[in-house]
């Protein structure tokens, strides 16, 4: 493992001490809030595009699991799901927070997918790849989750666009463009490659969330709203944006 992948999983490690979602979200979040708000999102968001494609009782491959966030919530939906990351102290709290119920957890390098060639049904990833800063690499990591996937099954990611490529976190992290994203995708062998922006980062209501000044039972209107204005303003200059990328093996 070179020096990049040993400071990824020495920072990964570092953030097993928070509490499970401040650990693969946002750390800063002391509340907790933002980041039930951003994980609701997330869940319902994979929970209706995986809907479409996939049926409950399906296995899928959640690369990057972490402290198995979203894994939780594919099992409830019926699905069986196998967790890989980089770092065994994330892994531990997911194995905690899973159970062995239809839930299976591997370590892996960060760089190759040890898993049998079309063997899932599906694949997700959630804020994965934008820690993988070099395009070659990302294009061919990509290429391996693409091997385990069965022929026309889907891929699904959310990850951070900019309107510019920018490098962040000292280096450990890159938003890409949406074109740069669909780009990797189509490098790695995916096919129908499609896009819908989820929310910007800097949205106004964000701070109001984080400090628990907009109750739960608003939540869904929210991001009903989050996701209907970028189909009018897409990427804005000044922000990142939470993005679904959807591909097809």
């Amino acid at each position: 493992m070179n020096e990049f992948y040993d400071r990824q999983k020495a920072y990964w490690d570092s953030l097993a001490t928070l509490d499970p979602d401040a650990s693969i979200i946002d750390p800063r979040d002391k509340r907790g809030y933002k980041n039930a708000y951003l994980a609701q999102m997330r869940d319902s968001t994979l929970r209706e595009a995986l809907g479409v494609r996939v049926s409950p009782g399906a296995t899928l491959l959640d690369y990057g699991c972490g402290t198995g966030s979203a894994t939780i919530a594919l099992t409830r939906l019926g699905y069986s799901v196998v967790g890989a990351d980089l770092s065994t102290s994330l892994l531990s709290h997911a194995r905690h927070r899973c159970g062995d119920q239809r839930a299976l957890f591997v370590a892996v390098d960060g760089r190759s997918v040890p898993l049998r060639d079309h063997s899932m049904d599906a694949a997700i990833a959630y804020g994965v790849f934008c820690y993988v800063t070099d395009e070659a690499e990302a294009t061919a990591l990509l290429a391996g989750i693409r091997k385990t996937l069965i022929p026309g099954s889907p891929l699904l990611i959310i990850e951070q666009a900019r309107r510019h490529r920018t490098v962040c976190e000292q280096g450990l992290k890159v938003q890409r463009t949406t074109d740069q994203w669909r780009g990797l995708l189509a490098g790695a062998g995916f096919k129908r490659i499609g896009q819908a922006i989820l929310r910007h980062g800097r949205f106004p209501t964000t701070p109001l969330i984080r400090h628990g000044l907009v109750p739960r039972g608003a939540w869904s209107a929210l991001m009903r709203a989050e996701r209907a204005i970028p189909r009018i303003t897409g990427v804005w200059p000044w922000d990142y944006a939470d993005v679904l990328f959807s591909a097809e093996a």
